[in-house]
C-alpha cells in the first residue's frame, strides 16, 4: 500500500500537491508509530482504530485539496476544518502530550502553499488556541491557570512558530526558484525558436544561392521560367507553383510545377484574366486568390522596362499575414525579374554583336575583296572584248595581272577568315580559360594542379563549356577548402560520343553518404549541372584517401540543339 501511495505521489502533476502528499503520509506514519507504542493508552485495538480513521480522513482531505487547489475559498474551509479536526483528535489521544500534535503542520503547509501568509498565521493561532483550550478544560488536572499552561508549553508554541516561519521562507524560496526556472525555460524556448529560425534562414539562404547559381546557367527563356517556378515551390515549401507569361491569354502562357491539373490551369488563367488591373499596375503587392478551395499567392514579375508575367505559389491560409513568407516570395519575384531582364539584355546584346560583326565583315569585304573582284571582272571583260587584237605577249601579261589580283583577293579573304576563326588560328579559348583558372588557384593556395585535355573542344556547345568550367571550379574548390589537399589532377577527354571529366585529389576525403545528408552546395551544384545534360556523376571518396569525381556527359551529336541549360 505504501508503494501505491508513493506512485500516486510521483504521478501527480502539481508540485505543491506532491509535497503535501509526501509530508502528509510520512507525518501520518511517524506520528502513528509513536502513538501506537506509547504508554498513555493501553488498548492496542483502540489505537489502531484511531490510526485507521485518521488515515481515511487524510486520504479524503488530500483528494479534496487536489480537486479544489485553484479555489482559495474551498482551500480555506478545508484548512480550518482540518485544523479543528486535529485539535479534536487531541482529546482521545492525550492532549498536548499526543504525538498527533505535530500532525497539525499539515494544514500549515497547505495554507503556506496555496493561501496568503496572513491566513497561515491566523490558522496557526487558531490551532494553538483550540489546543490550549483543550488542555485547559480537559487535561488540566492540577487546576493551573491559562497563563501557567501557556508557560509550561511555551517551547511547543515556539517550535510551531519557528517551523511555520521556516516553511514560509522555504516555500518563498522554492517559488522564486520555480519562477527563475520558468524564466530560464522561457529563455531556452526563445533561444530554441531563434535557433530554428536561424536554421530555416540558413536553409533559405542556401536554396537562394543554388537558385541564383542555377538561374545564371540558363540560356533558354523557357528553361529559366521552369527553374523559377521550381525554386518558388522549393523555397516557399509549397505544393505547386506556376508562371503566367505576359501577353498570353487564358492558360496558353502558363507554366506549372507540382499538382496542377489542366483544368486547374485553365481556371488559373481565367482568374488571372479577371485581374487586369494587377497586370496594368504591376505593383509588388502579394495577392491571394482562391481556385477550387486552393489558395495561391501571386505577385507580378516586372522590371523597370517590361512586364514579364505573374508568379504564383500554392499556400496556406495562415501565410496570408506571414512576414517571412511575404519577404521571401517578394525577394524571389524581384530576383526572377532581374534574371529575366538579364536574359533579355544578353539576347539583345548578342543580336547587336552579330549585327556589328556582320557590318564589319561586309565593310571589310567591300573595301578589299569586293574591289579586287570587281577589278578582275573588269579586266576579264576588257580581255574578252580585245583579245583578238592583242598579241600573245600582251595577252599573257594581262592574264598574269588578273592572276595576281585574284591571288591578292584570296589572301585578303583568307586573312579575314582567320581573324574570325580561333580554330584557324590554332587557339583553344576554352582550354586556355580552364588552364588559367587552375594556375591561379594553384598559386593562391600553394597546391600542385595538373591539367590534361584531349579531344576537339569544338564538339562542345557553349552551354556545355560553361557547365564543365563550373564543375571544375566547384570540384577543385571543394578539394582545396574541405579536402585540404596538396595535389589535384584534372583530366578532360572530349570525343565524338561523350565528354569525360575526372577531378582527383589527395585530400582528407569524406564519407559520401554523410556528405549527401549535409546537402553541401558544391556537390549539389555539380549534380544539378550534370543532370541538366543527362550526364552521369560518380563520387569516390574515403577518409584520409582523397576524392575522385568522375563526370560523363553526352556531346551535342547525341542531344538536341536546344539542350544544354538546366532542366528542372
Amino acid at each position: 500500500m505504501f508503494k501505491v501511495l508513493i506512485n500516486k505521489i510521483a504521478n501527480n502533476n502539481s508540485r505543491e500537491i506532491r509535497v503535501i502528499y509526501l509530508y502528509r503520509y510520512l507525518s501520518l506514519v511517524f506520528t502513528s508509530l509513536f502513538y501506537l507504542f506509547d504508554n498513555l493508552t493501553k488498548y492496542f485495538l483502540y489505537k489502531l482504530g484511531v490510526i485507521i480513521i485518521l488515515f481515511i480522513t487524510s486520504r479524503i482531505l488530500t483528494n479534496l485539496y487536489s480537486r479544489y487547489s485553484n479555489n482559495s475559498k474551498a482551500i480555506k474551509s478545508l484548512v480550518l476544518s482540518e485544523t479543528f479536526g486535529i485539535s479534536m483528535l487531541l482529546l482521545p489521544t492525550g492532549g498536548l502530550n499526543s504525538p498527533f500534535i505535530w500532525y497539525a503542520m499539515n494544514p500549515v503547509l497547505v495554507s503556506a502553499s496555496f493561501l496568503t501568509g496572513l491566513f497561515c498565521w491566523f490558522n496557526l493561532g487558531f490551532y494553538l488556541a483550540i489546543s490550549a483550550s483543550v488542555s485547559y478544560f480537559i487535561f488540566n488536572t492540577g487546576n493551573k491557570s491559562a497563563v501557567e499552561i501557556l508557560s509550561d508549553n511555551s517551547h511547543l508554541i515556539l517550535i510551531f512558530i519557528l517551523m511555520t516561519l521556516g516553511v514560509q521562507l522555504l516555500l518563498k524560496l522554492a517559488h522564486e526558484l520555480c519562477n527563475e526556472r520558468n524564466r530560464l525555460r522561457e529563455k531556452n524556448d526563445q533561444l530554441a525558436e531563434a535557433n530554428e529560425k536561424i536554421k530555416e534562414s540558413i536553409e533559405h539562404i542556401m536554396s537562394l544561392y543554388q537558385a541564383v547559381e542555377t538561374f545564371t546557367a540558363q540560356d533558354s527563356r523557357e528553361k529559366l521560367m521552369n527553374t523559377i517556378i521550381f525554386y518558388a515551390r522549393e523555397l516557399t515549401k509549397s505544393k505547386s507553383s506556376f508562371f503566367r507569361q505576359a501577353g498570353l491569354n487564358n492558360s496558353n502562357g502558363i507554366i506549372t510545377c507540382g499538382d496542377i491539373s489542366p483544368e486547374d490551369q485553365r481556371l488559373i488563367g481565367e482568374e488571372l484574366d479577371g485581374l487586369a488591373e494587377l497586370q496594368e499596375e504591376a505593383d509588388k503587392n502579394i495577392l491571394h486568390v482562391r481556385i477550387r478551395n486552393r489558395t495561391f499567392a501571386i505577385s507580378v514579375v516586372k522590371s523597370a522596362s517590361r512586364l514579364f508575367g505573374i508568379l504564383g505559389v500554392e499556400t496556406e491560409e495562415f501565410h496570408e499575414n506571414d512576414y517571412l513568407f511575404e519577404k521571401l516570395f517578394s525577394f524571389l519575384t524581384e530576383l526572377s525579374a532581374v534574371i529575366l531582364e538579364r536574359l533579355y539584355l544578353e539576347e539583345f546584346s548578342q543580336k547587336l554583336v552579330i549585327t556589328e560583326e556582320q557590318n564589319r565583315i561586309a565593310n571589310e569585304m567591300h573595301d578589299s575583296v569586293s574591289q579586287r573582284l570587281f577589278s578582275i571582272s573588269c579586266a576579264i571583260h576588257t580581255l574578252v572584248a580585245k583579245y583578238s587584237k592583242m598579241s600573245e605577249a600582251e595577252l599573257r601579261d594581262q592574264l598574269i595581272r588578273i592572276m595576281k589580283t585574284s591571288n591578292m583577293a584570296m589572301e585578303e579573304l583568307r586573312s579575314a577568315i582567320y581573324k574570325l576563326s580561333s580554330r584557324k588560328q590554332g587557339k583553344r579559348a576554352f582550354q586556355t580559360d580552364i588552364r588559367d583558372y587552375l594556375e591561379s588557384i594553384a598559386k593562391l593556395n600553394n597546391v600542385n594542379v595538373r591539367f590534361k585535355c584531349s579531344g576537339d573542344e569544338d564538339l562542345l556547345t557553349g552551354a556545355l563549356k560553361k557547365a564543365l568550367y563550373r564543375i571544375i571550379a566547384e570540384s577543385t574548390g571543394n578539394s582545396i577548402k574541405h579536402g585540404k589537399c596538396s595535389e589535384i589532377v584534372v583530366d578532360l577527354n572530349i570525343n565524338d560520343i561523350c565528354t569525360e571529366l575526372t577531378v582527383k585529389d589527395d585530400g582528407k576525403g569524406f564519407i559520401v553518404e554523410n556528405a549527401a545528408k549535409r546537402k553541401g552546395l558544391g556537390i549539389d551544384n555539380i549534380k544539378r549541372l550534370v543532370n541538366s545534360f543527362n550526364g552521369s556523376l560518380n563520387i569516390d571518396s574515403e577518409p584520409e584517401k582523397g576524392t575522385c569525381i568522375r563526370v560523363s556527359i553526352p556531346n551535342r551529336k547525341l542531344v538536341t540543339l536546344d539542350e544544354g541549360g538546366l532542366v528542372v
